[in-house]
Protein backbone atom coordinates (compact mmCIF):
# COMPACT_ATOMS: atom_id res chain seq x y z
CA UNK A 1 0.00 0.00 0.00
CA UNK A 2 1.63 3.32 -1.11
CA UNK A 3 2.56 5.52 2.33
CA UNK A 4 1.30 9.05 2.16
CA UNK A 5 3.39 12.18 1.13
CA UNK A 6 3.92 14.47 3.47
CA UNK A 7 5.03 18.15 2.35
CA UNK A 8 6.94 20.58 4.71
CA UNK A 9 6.45 24.10 3.14
CA UNK A 10 9.18 25.78 2.09
CA UNK A 11 8.01 29.39 2.56
CA UNK A 12 8.62 32.11 5.40
CA UNK A 13 7.02 32.20 9.01
CA UNK A 14 4.34 33.67 9.84
CA UNK A 15 0.25 33.88 8.85
CA UNK A 16 -0.62 35.74 5.53
CA UNK A 17 -2.83 38.52 7.56
CA UNK A 18 0.95 38.67 9.38
CA UNK A 19 2.97 39.16 6.26
CA UNK A 20 0.39 41.78 5.00
CA UNK A 21 1.05 43.64 8.26
CA UNK A 22 4.81 43.54 8.04
CA UNK A 23 4.72 44.76 4.61
CA UNK A 24 2.12 47.92 5.39
CA UNK A 25 5.28 48.73 7.73
CA UNK A 26 7.82 49.11 4.65
CA UNK A 27 8.95 52.45 4.19
CA UNK A 28 7.77 53.66 0.24
CA UNK A 29 11.64 54.07 -0.59
CA UNK A 30 12.06 49.95 -0.24
CA UNK A 31 9.09 49.77 -2.57
CA UNK A 32 9.76 52.27 -5.34
CA UNK A 33 13.09 54.59 -5.77
CA UNK A 34 12.34 58.03 -5.94
CA UNK A 35 14.05 60.18 -8.83
CA UNK A 36 13.33 62.80 -9.65
CA UNK A 37 13.58 62.80 -13.37
CA UNK A 38 10.65 60.36 -12.94
CA UNK A 39 6.85 60.84 -12.39
CA UNK A 40 5.60 58.45 -9.74
CA UNK A 41 2.27 56.87 -10.11
CA UNK A 42 0.72 55.69 -6.84
CA UNK A 43 -2.08 53.59 -8.84
CA UNK A 44 0.51 51.51 -10.70
CA UNK A 45 2.19 50.60 -7.21
CA UNK A 46 -0.97 50.07 -5.58
CA UNK A 47 -2.13 47.98 -8.76
CA UNK A 48 1.21 46.03 -8.74
CA UNK A 49 1.11 45.21 -4.38
CA UNK A 50 -2.32 43.99 -5.49
CA UNK A 51 -1.15 41.74 -7.99
CA UNK A 52 1.79 40.52 -5.97
CA UNK A 53 -0.11 40.07 -2.53
CA UNK A 54 -3.06 38.05 -4.37
CA UNK A 55 -0.95 35.66 -5.62
CA UNK A 56 -0.25 35.06 -1.90
CA UNK A 57 -4.07 34.26 -1.09
CA UNK A 58 -4.80 31.32 -1.36
CA UNK A 59 -8.37 31.78 -0.81
CA UNK A 60 -8.49 35.22 -2.25
CA UNK A 61 -9.11 38.52 -0.10
CA UNK A 62 -12.04 40.91 0.44
CA UNK A 63 -12.04 44.80 -0.68
CA UNK A 64 -12.28 45.28 2.78
CA UNK A 65 -8.91 43.75 3.18
CA UNK A 66 -7.13 45.16 1.00
CA UNK A 67 -7.88 48.29 1.22
CA UNK A 68 -6.91 48.26 4.67
CA UNK A 69 -3.55 46.51 3.04
CA UNK A 70 -3.06 49.64 0.95
CA UNK A 71 -4.22 52.02 3.97
CA UNK A 72 -7.01 53.29 1.49
CA UNK A 73 -10.72 54.08 1.51
CA UNK A 74 -12.65 50.91 -0.59
CA UNK A 75 -13.65 52.96 -3.31
CA UNK A 76 -10.05 53.36 -4.56
CA UNK A 77 -9.20 49.51 -4.03
CA UNK A 78 -12.82 48.87 -5.42
CA UNK A 79 -11.75 50.69 -8.79
CA UNK A 80 -8.42 49.16 -8.80
CA UNK A 81 -9.97 46.00 -8.87
CA UNK A 82 -12.82 46.49 -11.29
CA UNK A 83 -9.76 47.88 -13.89
CA UNK A 84 -7.83 44.97 -13.24
CA UNK A 85 -11.03 42.32 -13.26
CA UNK A 86 -11.83 44.44 -16.72
CA UNK A 87 -8.18 43.22 -18.11
CA UNK A 88 -9.17 39.23 -17.00
CA UNK A 89 -6.00 39.62 -14.26
CA UNK A 90 -8.09 38.81 -11.23
CA UNK A 91 -11.64 37.66 -10.67
CA UNK A 92 -14.53 37.86 -8.16
CA UNK A 93 -15.80 34.56 -6.43
CA UNK A 94 -19.61 34.66 -7.08
CA UNK A 95 -19.79 32.93 -3.83
CA UNK A 96 -17.20 34.56 -1.41
CA UNK A 97 -17.36 37.69 -2.98
CA UNK A 98 -13.70 37.31 -2.84
CA UNK A 99 -11.02 38.50 -5.28
CA UNK A 100 -8.41 35.84 -6.68
CA UNK A 101 -6.11 35.74 -9.58
CA UNK A 102 -6.84 34.68 -13.28
CA UNK A 103 -4.15 32.40 -14.91
CA UNK A 104 -3.06 35.20 -17.59
CA UNK A 105 -0.51 36.84 -14.76
CA UNK A 106 1.13 33.18 -14.90
CA UNK A 107 0.47 32.93 -19.09
CA UNK A 108 2.62 36.31 -18.86
CA UNK A 109 5.83 34.71 -16.89
CA UNK A 110 5.07 31.54 -18.71
CA UNK A 111 6.12 34.10 -22.12
CA UNK A 112 8.65 35.67 -20.82
CA UNK A 113 10.54 32.28 -19.73
CA UNK A 114 9.73 31.24 -23.51
CA UNK A 115 11.10 34.68 -25.01
CA UNK A 116 14.52 34.29 -22.74
CA UNK A 117 15.08 31.09 -23.36
CA UNK A 118 16.56 31.00 -19.76
CA UNK A 119 15.37 27.21 -19.60
CA UNK A 120 15.84 25.83 -22.90
CA UNK A 121 19.69 24.66 -21.70
CA UNK A 122 19.16 24.92 -17.70
CA UNK A 123 16.47 22.21 -17.11
CA UNK A 124 18.77 19.23 -17.78
CA UNK A 125 21.27 20.41 -15.18
CA UNK A 126 18.77 21.26 -12.51
CA UNK A 127 16.93 17.86 -13.46
CA UNK A 128 19.97 15.81 -12.93
CA UNK A 129 20.88 16.92 -9.77
CA UNK A 130 17.02 15.93 -8.23
CA UNK A 131 17.15 13.27 -9.72
CA UNK A 132 20.74 12.45 -8.35
CA UNK A 133 19.78 13.92 -4.64
CA UNK A 134 16.44 13.07 -4.38
CA UNK A 135 15.44 16.41 -3.01
CA UNK A 136 14.24 19.34 -4.22
CA UNK A 137 16.54 21.39 -6.53
CA UNK A 138 15.60 25.10 -7.15
CA UNK A 139 16.73 27.97 -9.92
CA UNK A 140 16.94 31.60 -8.85
CA UNK A 141 17.86 34.75 -11.10
CA UNK A 142 18.62 37.67 -9.61
CA UNK A 143 16.86 41.11 -10.70
CA UNK A 144 17.14 44.29 -8.99
CA UNK A 145 18.89 43.08 -6.70
CA UNK A 146 16.87 40.47 -4.68
CA UNK A 147 17.01 36.95 -6.01
CA UNK A 148 13.63 35.46 -7.46
CA UNK A 149 12.95 31.77 -7.95
CA UNK A 150 12.01 30.96 -11.41
CA UNK A 151 12.07 26.92 -11.31
CA UNK A 152 12.43 24.10 -9.54
CA UNK A 153 12.59 20.42 -9.84
CA UNK A 154 12.11 17.51 -7.53
CA UNK A 155 14.11 14.29 -7.02
CA UNK A 156 12.05 10.76 -6.53
CA UNK A 157 9.03 10.80 -4.41
CA UNK A 158 9.68 10.14 -0.66
CA UNK A 159 7.13 10.00 2.25
CA UNK A 160 8.83 13.28 3.71
CA UNK A 161 9.40 16.27 1.21
CA UNK A 162 9.98 20.04 0.91
CA UNK A 163 7.41 21.23 -1.15
CA UNK A 164 8.72 23.74 -3.79
CA UNK A 165 7.32 27.71 -3.40
CA UNK A 166 8.32 30.58 -5.09
CA UNK A 167 7.11 33.99 -2.60
CA UNK A 168 8.18 37.05 -4.12
CA UNK A 169 10.22 37.94 -0.78
CA UNK A 170 13.48 35.47 -0.22
CA UNK A 171 14.74 36.63 3.19
CA UNK A 172 18.36 37.63 2.76
CA UNK A 173 20.09 36.45 6.13
CA UNK A 174 18.33 33.25 7.01
CA UNK A 175 18.20 31.88 2.74
CA UNK A 176 21.06 29.81 1.65
CA UNK A 177 19.57 31.13 -1.84
CA UNK A 178 20.12 34.65 -0.61
CA UNK A 179 23.30 34.27 1.01
CA UNK A 180 24.95 32.38 -1.83
CA UNK A 181 24.51 36.01 -4.14
CA UNK A 182 25.34 38.17 -1.31
CA UNK A 183 28.75 36.49 -0.50
CA UNK A 184 30.00 37.23 -4.27
CA UNK A 185 29.22 40.83 -3.40
CA UNK A 186 31.88 43.17 -1.61
CA UNK A 187 31.11 43.95 2.60
CA UNK A 188 29.96 47.26 1.75
CA UNK A 189 27.38 46.31 -0.95
CA UNK A 190 26.05 43.88 1.95
CA UNK A 191 26.15 46.02 4.65
CA UNK A 192 23.91 48.47 2.10
CA UNK A 193 21.31 45.65 1.39
CA UNK A 194 20.96 44.37 4.97
CA UNK A 195 21.19 47.66 6.98
CA UNK A 196 22.89 47.54 11.07
CA UNK A 197 19.71 46.84 12.97
CA UNK A 198 18.62 43.49 14.28
CA UNK A 199 17.49 40.85 12.28
CA UNK A 200 14.28 38.93 12.15
CA UNK A 201 14.34 35.88 13.61
CA UNK A 202 12.38 32.90 12.12
CA UNK A 203 13.59 29.96 14.12
CA UNK A 204 16.07 30.04 16.84
CA UNK A 205 19.39 28.98 14.54
CA UNK A 206 18.73 32.38 12.53
CA UNK A 207 21.44 34.67 11.97
CA UNK A 208 20.38 37.75 13.59
CA UNK A 209 23.50 40.51 13.19
CA UNK A 210 25.36 42.06 10.61
CA UNK A 211 28.72 40.87 12.29
CA UNK A 212 27.93 37.21 12.01
CA UNK A 213 26.14 37.41 8.87
CA UNK A 214 29.50 38.46 7.33
CA UNK A 215 31.18 35.65 9.26
CA UNK A 216 29.00 33.14 7.95
CA UNK A 217 29.23 34.57 4.52
CA UNK A 218 33.24 34.50 4.54
CA UNK A 219 32.79 31.01 5.53
CA UNK A 220 30.31 30.38 2.69
CA UNK A 221 32.90 31.95 -0.09
CA UNK A 222 35.93 29.93 0.98
CA UNK A 223 33.42 26.57 0.57
CA UNK A 224 31.83 28.03 -3.00
CA UNK A 225 28.35 27.16 -1.31
CA UNK A 226 26.04 28.81 1.24
CA UNK A 227 24.10 26.32 4.17
CA UNK A 228 21.01 27.08 6.15
CA UNK A 229 20.35 24.93 8.79
CA UNK A 230 17.07 25.33 10.09
CA UNK A 231 17.95 28.87 10.15
CA UNK A 232 14.56 29.91 8.19
CA UNK A 233 12.52 27.34 8.92
CA UNK A 234 12.38 24.21 11.30
CA UNK A 235 13.29 20.91 10.22
CA UNK A 236 14.28 22.17 6.57
CA UNK A 237 17.76 22.71 5.24
CA UNK A 238 19.56 24.40 2.01
CA UNK A 239 22.60 24.93 0.14
CA UNK A 240 22.67 27.03 -2.40
CA UNK A 241 26.10 28.04 -4.67
CA UNK A 242 25.75 31.19 -7.42
CA UNK A 243 25.78 31.22 -11.09
CA UNK A 244 29.03 32.83 -11.78
CA UNK A 245 29.42 34.25 -15.68
CA UNK A 246 31.33 37.39 -17.33
CA UNK A 247 29.94 40.57 -17.43
CA UNK A 248 30.24 42.18 -21.00
CA UNK A 249 33.54 44.34 -19.30
CA UNK A 250 34.99 40.75 -18.57
CA UNK A 251 34.11 41.06 -14.71
CA UNK A 252 32.76 38.07 -13.41
CA UNK A 253 29.25 38.73 -11.66
CA UNK A 254 26.38 36.58 -9.72
CA UNK A 255 23.38 36.07 -12.50
CA UNK A 256 21.77 33.34 -10.36
CA UNK A 257 21.75 30.71 -7.50
CA UNK A 258 21.41 26.97 -7.84
CA UNK A 259 19.66 25.77 -4.32
CA UNK A 260 19.17 22.37 -2.87
CA UNK A 261 16.92 21.76 -0.09
CA UNK A 262 15.81 18.74 2.52
CA UNK A 263 14.52 17.64 5.70
CA UNK A 264 16.97 17.93 8.05
CA UNK A 265 15.93 14.39 9.43
CA UNK A 266 17.43 12.94 6.19
CA UNK A 267 20.34 14.74 5.43
CA UNK A 268 22.23 16.41 8.46
CA UNK A 269 25.15 19.10 8.38
CA UNK A 270 28.05 16.88 6.67
CA UNK A 271 25.47 15.63 3.92
CA UNK A 272 24.82 18.87 3.40
CA UNK A 273 27.88 19.95 3.38
CA UNK A 274 28.42 17.10 0.87
CA UNK A 275 25.66 17.88 -1.36
CA UNK A 276 26.47 21.53 -1.74
CA UNK A 277 29.81 20.08 -3.70
CA UNK A 278 27.50 18.87 -5.90
CA UNK A 279 25.23 22.04 -6.25
CA UNK A 280 28.37 23.93 -7.38
CA UNK A 281 29.16 21.59 -10.47
CA UNK A 282 25.64 22.17 -11.45
CA UNK A 283 26.15 25.75 -11.58
CA UNK A 284 29.55 25.68 -13.51
CA UNK A 285 27.54 23.99 -16.07
CA UNK A 286 24.31 26.26 -15.73
CA UNK A 287 27.20 29.32 -16.45
CA UNK A 288 27.99 27.50 -20.02
CA UNK A 289 25.20 27.58 -21.03
CA UNK A 290 23.45 30.75 -19.85
CA UNK A 291 22.14 32.58 -22.41
CA UNK A 292 24.01 35.51 -23.74
CA UNK A 293 21.16 37.93 -24.64
CA UNK A 294 20.37 37.49 -20.55
CA UNK A 295 22.36 40.52 -19.94
CA UNK A 296 23.53 41.56 -16.02
CA UNK A 297 22.73 44.81 -16.83
CA UNK A 298 19.07 44.48 -17.89
CA UNK A 299 18.61 42.56 -15.33
CA UNK A 300 19.06 45.43 -12.68
CA UNK A 301 22.49 43.55 -11.00
CA UNK A 302 24.72 45.49 -8.55
CA UNK A 303 28.09 46.75 -9.99
CA UNK A 304 30.42 44.08 -10.55
CA UNK A 305 31.42 42.29 -7.20
CA UNK A 306 35.70 42.77 -6.08
CA UNK A 307 35.08 39.49 -4.45
CA UNK A 308 34.75 37.60 -7.45
CA UNK A 309 38.20 38.28 -8.67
Amino acid sequence: MRQPTHHIANKPAGSYAGKLRAAKRLPRSNIVTAKSNIDYLATVERTMRIVEHLSDARNGLSVSEIARFLDVNKSIAFRILATLETLHYIYQDPVTQLYRLTYRISNLALRQLANSRILDQCVAPLRALAERSGELVRLAVIENDRPVWIHSESGVQRRLQVAPTYGLDISLHSHATAKAWLFTLPDEEVERLIGHKRLKDYTKHTITTLRALKGDLAEARQRGFALSYEEHELGVGTVAAPIIVENVNGTPLCVGVVSLAAPVSRMDRVQFIQAGHQVVEATHLLAEVWPSDMAPQRLGHSPASKRLR
